[in-house]
């Protein structure tokens, strides 16, 4: 991931998340800023991602499952506000 240009992230990632519409931006530093809505318009936005720590496929595979990890520990902690 660390040499593809936004478009190209937009699509790797977009395949990966089927169900979710995908928005990255890239900073000047050349930092990364994914902006992911899933069903049920619930939105998360990962901003100043070190794209150089994310090599190829790997790379790629390794943020989408720390976004999933991220967009669960949000779902859970919103509902755990909500109850409380």
């Amino acid at each position: 991931m660390d040499t593809l240009t936004k478009a190209e992230i937009d699509i790797a990632l977009s395949a990966r998340l089927p169900n979710c519409r995908v928005k990255c931006a890239v900073n000047p530093e050349g930092n990364l800023s994914v902006t992911v809505l899933a069903q049920g318009a619930d939105q998360f936005t990962i901003a100043n991602i070190n794209r150089d720590k994310y090599h190829g496929e790997s790379g790629i595979n390794r943020l989408i499952r720390e976004i999933l990890d991220e967009m669960v520990m949000s779902r859970q902690s919103s509902k755990l506000s909500s109850t409380g």
